[in-house]
């Protein structure tokens, strides 16, 4: 692997730390330890039930209450201790300003861009070859992470996939998540040029998301579609 496709790596993984850092400084502090007292508290209630049903007692609201909270609270913790190993990133294109309403045809990539995370270098070395920019020269600055965001035609990077999609053609990899994901990129990166949008690349760290917490939860300059 060559200094360039080491240093997209570098700054990917650079920019997954980032945001991992950041979501949980945000997280009010006091939330997750909420989850961890309540997991204890029902887990006592739990045993003390569990040694009443083996003395011979019958089982009672309480303890099916027990049952219940310490499931939830149990699950609640683990996802939180998981969160790291849950991250899935994906790349997906960041527009100057809206350009339709979420459900348009603009909105179909912030759904992908798997495939184009786990094929990044690989895309890389082939943008060298054809002699277009590589993908990461359109990214990976996130302004709800305290970057500054550097916006691009989107005629340049329409530029930048098409031919991609033509090299993973030749390459026999038409039917790939990256070729999925490029042709979808494509479509979405058109209109923006027709409308005379700006864009950039962003990292998401899920694969699945919330649009109702993306939209409102996440002061931005730009947009997602």
């Amino acid at each position: 692997m060559d200094s360039s496709q080491n240093r997209v790596s570098a700054t990917l993984s650079e920019q997954c730390r980032r945001q991992d850092q950041l979501d949980r400084k945000r997280m009010t502090w006091w939330i997750p330890w909420l989850f961890v007292v309540g997991l204890c508290v029902s887990a006592l209630g739990l045993f003390t039930s569990i040694a009443w049903i083996q003395e011979g007692g019958a089982v009672r609201f309480t303890d099916i209450v027990f049952a219940f909270f310490f499931v939830f609270f149990g699950l609640c913790v683990g996802t939180w201790l998981m969160w790291p190993f849950l991250v899935k990133p994906r790349i997906v294109p960041y527009f100057a300003r809206e350009i339709e309403p979420y459900g348009g045809k603009t909105s179909a990539a912030f759904a992908r861009g798997r495939g184009l995370y786990r094929e990044i270098v690989a895309l890389e070395e082939l943008a060298g070859a054809l002699g277009v920019r590589p993908l990461s020269t359109f990214g990976f600055a996130d302004d709800y992470y305290e970057q500054e965001v550097r916006w691009h035609a989107a005629s340049e990077g329409l530029r930048t996939v098409e031919a991609l999609r033509q090299g993973l053609d030749a390459e026999s990899l038409a039917t790939s998540d990256a070729a999925r994901d490029l042709e979808t990129l494509a479509s979405v990166l058109r209109a923006a040029a027709d409308d005379g949008v700006d864009f950039s690349l962003v990292l998401r760290l899920y694969k699945r998301e919330s649009i109702q917490a993306v939209s409102t939860r996440q002061p931005r300059q730009g947009r997602f579609w």
